[in-house]
């Protein structure tokens, strides 16, 4: 056990130091994010006969949409890096377990995201004025973005030594979270109007939630079971 938490630090400890040193995965993951709600907000607020109340209402599903289109572009540059500089070569080669080496990217994608996630929510409430720092509303985000990583992390090892692996990933990857996407959003979004009307509670989102967390155990699970088989292939 202390052999495979070792080898899972020195995954995520190399992919913060190339991305302290690089800044290209949570760079690009930010600035994506940032061009869409710009360009999201301004085409409400300028469009005819529409306000901005009608942004409001779906800001919700927008900012599941950033994340998830964001966290394809941080997965795919993350594990790319690793084929190009043939760094995911030498950790096969490595003495370390599969499973290790899959919890390790797990994380350091995850730390990646979440971090997007924390800007999102700044923006989000300053640009839509609701309260998307509530703090059960960061808890779906990091709920659903775990989950999402998880399963990404394995599609995106199995697509990333092909030529089209920018057209693959979303394909293959988008319909597989759906179960989880669906109540996130579908979470988020009942609380934030909730809260809007200071009605919010625990009771009102369980269900969905609930399905979040399941999906996260299943996806985990799925991918410490097959990892090995997937780059091992």
């Amino acid at each position: 056990m202390k052999e495979f938490w070792a080898a899972v630090w020195a995954v995520v400890w190399k992919d913060l130091r190339i991305e302290g040193r690089t800044r290209q995965t949570i760079s690009v993951m930010v600035m994506f994010s940032l061009a869409t709600i710009i360009m999201f907000n301004f085409a409400l607020g300028m469009a005819a006969n529409i306000n901005l109340a009608a942004g409001r209402s779906v800001s919700p599903a927008l900012l599941w949409a950033i994340v998830l289109l964001a966290a394809i572009l941080g997965l795919n540059r993350s594990l790319a890096l690793d084929r190009e500089n043939q760094v995911f070569d030498a950790m096969l080669i490595a003495p370390v377990p599969r499973t290790a080496l899959y919890a390790g990217k797990v994380i350091s994608i995850t730390l990646f995201t979440l971090l997007l996630d924390a800007i999102l929510v700044v923006l989000f409430t300053v640009f839509f004025n609701q309260p998307y720092y509530l703090p059960m509303v960061m808890l779906i985000l990091a709920l659903g973005t775990i989950g999402y990583i998880a399963v990404g992390v394995l599609i995106t090892s199995m697509t990333i030594q092909s030529r089209t692996r920018e057209v693959l990933l979303p394909v293959l990857l988008l319909p597989v979270s759906l179960p989880l996407v669906l109540p996130a959003a579908m979470a988020t979004t009942t609380y934030i109007a909730s809260a809007m009307r200071g009605e919010a509670s625990w009771e009102m989102i369980q269900s969905p939630v609930l399905l979040v967390i399941a999906y996260d155990l299943l996806m985990i699970a799925v991918g410490f079971l097959t990892y090995r088989f997937v780059v091992e292939s």
